[in-house]
């Protein structure tokens, strides 16, 4: 929701933090037959497989809250502090992901770790719906009813306060809603790029930037283009190919594109 249409204070952040803490998780259980324990194939191994997504959204929403403390303290443009306090703070985080992967077990737990940091759905299961789908559908039902404020938004601070819209209100909602939603979809994929960046700019170009129309625009067209990847990752290979492989190879071609035209900027 920046006026640039690029800069989002939200997915970086919330992807370091929280894959740090899957991470740890791996590190520490995978010693009790982690195998058994991401399958559910287990009673102790669904019990802590159950404790995953919680976990995983409380993290999220530690960093978030991190990063709009330091945007509230900071002098200066509050947008532009709240971007770079993300990405500082998710250097931090991938920092401790780096951490981790150095002490994990190279036999088994880096294996583990390096595949759940590439993305896939090969073991998402119907189990992980029941608590990823609530968190999602709380942070979509917040953005649908904020869509057209979303467009104010994009005019400046000002412009919103002369139309009634509180825009640091607003914008702390957009982001805790798109916490929710990321933070829930992550922890049962893994970290798959590129989906997020590059879809909603083709969105763009396909309806406008009415976000009325652009936001269920690039949910359908995000869901659509994920199902098509995670096919094509299944049949191409006698093993599958993770997702966040293929949606690089697709999204960085796609996104240079965007940014090089002549006629029209992002």
């Amino acid at each position: 929701f920046s006026r640039d249409g690029v800069l989002s204070p939200v997915g970086k952040k919330v992807l370091a933090g929280s894959a740090l803490f899957y991470l740890l998780f791996i590190a520490v259980y995978y010693d009790l037959e982690v195998n058994l324990i991401l399958s559910g194939l287990s009673t102790l191994g669904q019990e802590l497989a159950n404790g995953l997504t919680p976990g995983y959204l409380g993290m999220a929403a530690k960093v978030v809250l991190l990063v709009l403390a330091v945007g509230t303290r900071a002098k200066g443009n509050h947008l532009l502090i709240v971007v770079l306090a993300g990405v500082m703070v998710s250097s931090l985080f991938q920092a401790g992901v780096s951490f981790t992967k150095l002490i994990a077990d190279p036999t088994d737990q880096l294996a583990a770790i390096t595949y759940w940091l590439m993305g896939s759905l090969t073991g998402a299961k119907w189990s992980d719906m029941a608590f990823a789908l609530p968190p999602i559908a709380i942070g979509l039902a917040a953005l649908f009813a904020l869509r057209w404020r979303i467009n104010v938004l994009t005019m400046g601070d000002d412009e919103a306060s002369t139309m009634g819209v509180n825009a640091r209100r607003v914008r702390l909602i957009v982001i805790l809603a798109a916490t929710l939603v990321t933070a829930a979809s992550v922890s049962i994929s893994g970290m798959i790029g590129w989906v997020g960046l590059v879809i909603p700019h083709f969105a763009r170009m396909i309806v406008g930037c009415d976000y009325r129309k652009l936001l269920p625009a690039s949910m359908l067209m995000g869901a659509s283009f994920l199902l098509i990847v995670d096919d094509v990752a299944r049949l191409v290979a006698s093993s599958e190919i993770p997702i966040g492989i293929l949606t690089a190879f697709v999204g960085a071609p796609f996104f240079l594109y965007l940014i090089t035209r002549s006629k029209q900027g992002l």
